[in-house]
């Protein structure tokens, strides 16, 4: 079991929940401008130095985990309900429909992710539910397919052809014998699309198109570090890291539990 990942993970949430309930607990806050502390380095008083604006980078990376994580998880809710309904509709009733949806899918995979993405964040003034949406847009299709190949051995089994048999309607085989016994595999495919999320919405406001001021994500974060990678790398270096560290965190746990099934 990846114990690394999963404590990795446990800290971000927690420290994020205790900003969230408690601000007053932290010594700084993620808006306050100090003038008086511009690009300080790392001390007992800000623990990763501060930014060109004399904000606490830890803050701002706890506060960026915020809502970097609620896009992420958001938008894997969301993608699991359009995947899994549109994977059951295909394994379940096929033929034309099956064709359909596939298709479909085919010609969203062929659209540009990053075009998608800006569009969508430029038509809803870079909103966080725009975002959610289009990142839930470009990411349901993967869940799709992958529940639909299960869907599809499943619909052959004869405790399938028993429950069509005793006069169980198509709703009820759907959700109470086909989803259930795909669980794991589509708990899995969720597991993948969670880093997905977060590395698209920190490429999304790394440009400058993502979430807009004064909140704050982890891609916001390095976008607005960018300009000082030559002069004070390290203002980059700590949210591109927190970046990489949670995505291969979910990463390595959706892969440990996907050589389970």
């Amino acid at each position: 079991m990846p114990i690394l990942s999963i404590s990795f993970l446990i800290i971000i949430s927690v420290s994020t929940l205790l900003y969230t309930l408690c601000p007053d607990c932290f010594s700084h806050d993620h808006i306050s401008i100090n003038i008086n502390s511009i690009l300080e380095a790392p001390s007992s008083n800000h623990i990763l130095g501060t930014d060109a604006l004399g904000r606490d980078i830890f803050i701002r990376i706890i506060k960026g985990a915020q809502t970097s994580l609620s896009i992420a998880f958001s938008t894997a809710a969301i993608a699991f309900l359009i995947g899994v309904s549109m994977a059951s509709l295909a394994a379940y009733v096929g033929g034309k429909v099956d064709f359909i949806i596939l298709k479909f899918i085919d010609f969203i995979y062929s659209l540009p992710d990053l075009l998608v993405l800006s569009i969508v964040s430029l038509l809803f003034s870079r909103s966080s539910g725009a975002i959610v949406f289009g990142l839930a847009f470009i990411n349901w299709m993967e869940i799709t397919k992958i529940t639909r190949a299960e869907l599809l051995k499943l619909k052959q089994e004869e405790f399938i052809i028993a429950s069509k048999l005793i006069g169980l309607n198509h709703l009820q085989i759907i959700f109470k014998h086909l989803i259930p016994n795909a669980w794991t595999l589509i708990l899995v495919s969720i597991g993948f699309t969670l880093p997905r999320a977060i590395l698209s919405e920190s490429t999304l406001s790394f440009i400058g198109l993502g979430i807009s001021p004064p909140n704050t994500s982890w891609g916001t974060i390095a976008g607005d570090s960018f300009q000082y990678l030559r002069t004070n790398p390290s203002l980059l270096i700590y949210p591109a890291a927190i970046i990489f560290l949670t995505s291969l965190s979910f990463n390595r746990i959706a892969d440990y539990y996907s050589k389970k099934i």
